[in-house]
């Protein structure tokens, strides 16, 4: 299978990359929230820096996924390689 047929299967390692993106993204915007509505104001540059963090696992979760569908074996470690 190659890496295009992979990505389009069903749109499994899409999906599951969204959700880690979710996933992630909830987990951190929990706190950061809290934390803003407690002092009164929400800081921007730590919520770009969350999301940032989110894109890059969605991204690492997308390769590892489409590296086990098209049996690539760069591609099965993800984005950090470990």
């Amino acid at each position: 299978m190659t890496i295009k047929e992979a990505l389009l299967l069903n749109g499994g390692p899409v999906i599951k990359s969204v959700k880690e993106f979710g996933r992630i993204g909830l987990i951190a915007a929990v706190p950061l929230v809290i934390n803003g509505l407690n002092e009164g104001k929400l800081d921007w540059r730590i919520i770009v820096v969350a999301v940032a963090i989110a894109v890059l696992k969605a991204i690492d979760k997308l390769l590892h996924e489409v590296g086990k569908e098209s049996k690539t074996e760069g591609l099965i470690t993800g984005l950090v390689r470990f």
